[in-house]
């Protein structure tokens, strides 16, 4: 009782980091499907076994603790984390740790004999322990830069030339039309962001339109009545990873995939199909829905007021200095819409940024109608609503900050480090974390797709400095050469 603690000792053999990532679908459509989205498994132990005790610590009841700093390059090409549907599933990453030991001297057994202490020489003396960590990735998009280098909010935008086509409506058949040599000559340009920002409540929308080839006669008689633009978010989940996904991403091979290699960390509704209690459970190929992103109440329709012939003056001008009608405009959008339909299923209808992934992709689109109006010979006007639609994405963007470098901490020298201790002033610390974007670079920056490290070829090779003195034989001639900070000796004969 009251003799001193022994020190416990343990002999480390490995310790094996494992990144793993996943992606799971359920819906009462697709039943239960799961895909390994890639594994990146390290040792960081050296390859020697190491011995590990508490030595000075016997009598502490705080537990003794090595930090080992480590590298582990993962593939820029990962889906960011997400969960759909009601029981939380989607795409999750995690970090598993497996360590291998063995006690060396292992003084927590009696001193009494008993039936453990007669078996305990025909276990195995290397022991495994677990543990896993749940990774959260998320994908985040720079702000453009502009002339001088600094980040700023505007956002790059991206032009798409349309084709129009004629609203199928067949109650409105029997309404005036268009003539037909008309609506080929109309050409519209629509312009959104190339990235819309995920926490902003709109996007800025412009249309430019013009006729190219009509006669004076037609450009007069045009009249643009009214726009209306409407935003929907697109959700499809597959029970199979397409072939097209499959050439474009290195996926693990099929014998790394569900159920020939099960996951480390299934999600729970897993073990139903395992035991072939879902096998009755309707199977298709996919399943999907689309729900606008709208806020309530607000109907996308703008009313041009006055009447405006912007086609006017198209054919007094030349096909190349033609003059483009603008309209301008914000279309609002709400993070998350009301969808009774399929909410018993796929949960909640909310704003998801634009992704692609094995089983599940997220696609945006704004759908655009033009309601123009032709006046007829007798007073009689025709009305045309020309629809299409171009494709949105939306995205998270770093903090609107000017990036500064990454300051590493000071280091001190060994006087100032003693001065401090002999003061007994606190030990320097390092600073408080800030927020991960100001400091952290971005992933690609520093890895390729594949994740190898970058080799930055900006900065060039030092200039090669002759040594100081060079000792000259009668056989041989010592050279060193410089480059990169090492040294490579190099023996060339004396001629």
């Amino acid at each position: 009782m009251f003799e001193r603690r022994r020190t416990a000792r343990i002999m480390l053999h490995s310790v094996t980091l494992t990144f793993e990532g996943q992606t799971e679908v359920h819906t009462p459509q697709t039943a239960y499907s799961a895909v390994r989205l890639c594994s990146v498994t390290r040792e960081i132990a050296p390859t020697e076994p190491v011995e590990m005790n508490n030595e000075g610590h016997e009598d502490s009841n705080e537990p003794c603790v090595w930090n080992v700093v480590f590298d582990l390059p993962i593939p820029g090409w990962l889906p960011q984390t997400a969960s759909y549907g009601l029981e939380d599933i989607g795409v999750r990453y995690g970090l598993f740790a497996e360590a291998k030991y063995s006690i060396i001297d292992d003084h927590s057994q009696s001193n009494t004999w008993s039936l453990a202490t007669l078996c305990s020489s025909f276990r195995s003396r290397v022991k495994t322990l677990y543990a896993q960590e749940p990774i959260r990735l998320r994908r985040l998009m720079c702000h453009p830069e502009d002339e001088t280098g600094h980040s700023h909010s505007l956002q790059n935008s991206i032009t798409y030339l349309v084709n129009t086509n004629v609203s199928p409506d067949d109650a409105e058949r029997k309404r005036l039309r268009f003539p037909k040599e008309v609506l080929s000559k109309i050409n519209v340009l629509a312009t959104v962001p190339e990235h819309a920002d995920m926490n902003s409540n709109g996007f800025p929308l412009t249309i430019r339109l013009r006729t190219k080839g009509l006669a004076a006669e037609h450009c007069k008689r045009i009249q643009v009545a009214a726009v209306s633009a409407n935003v929907y978010q697109k959700e499809k989940f597959r029970s199979r990873v397409s072939h097209e996904y499959m050439r474009r991403y290195p996926l693990p091979p099929r014998s790394q995939q569900p159920p020939h290699e099960p996951l480390r960390d299934p999600h729970p509704i897993a073990n139903i199909y395992d035991t072939g209690l879902g096998v009755f459970c309707a199977i298709e190929d996919s399943a999907s829905r689309s729900f606008s992103l709208l806020p309530p109440g607000e109907t996308g329709v703008y009313t041009l007021p006055g009447n405006t012939y912007p086609f006017a003056n198209d054919a007094d001008t030349a096909p190349e200095a033609a003059t483009w009608y603008t309209l301008e405009s914000s279309v609002p959008v709400v993070h998350q819409a009301t969808d009774e339909k399929s909410a018993d299923w796929a949960g909640p209808s909310l704003l998801r940024p634009t992704v692609s992934s094995p089983l599940i992709s997220v696609s945006h689109e704004v759908r655009i109608e033009l309601t123009c109006t032709y006046d007829l010979p007798g007073g009689k006007t025709a009305i045309e609503r020309l629809s299409f639609a171009i494709p949105l994405s939306f995205a998270f963007f770093t903090p609107d900050v000017v990036n500064r470098p990454i300051t590493p901490p000071p280091v001190h020298s060994t006087q100032e480090m003693t001065q401090v201790a002999q003061s007994g002033s606190p030990k320097p610390s390092l600073p408080a974390p800030m927020p991960y974007a100001p400091n952290l670079p971005a992933y690609s920056q520093l890895f390729d797709h594949n994740g190898d490290r970058k080799i930055d070829y900006s900065v060039p090779l030092p200039l090669y400095t002759p040594p100081s003195t060079i000792t000259a034989s009668s056989s041989t001639t010592d050279l060193r050469v410089e480059r990169g900070g090492d040294e490579t000796a190099l023996l060339l004969s004396n001629l």
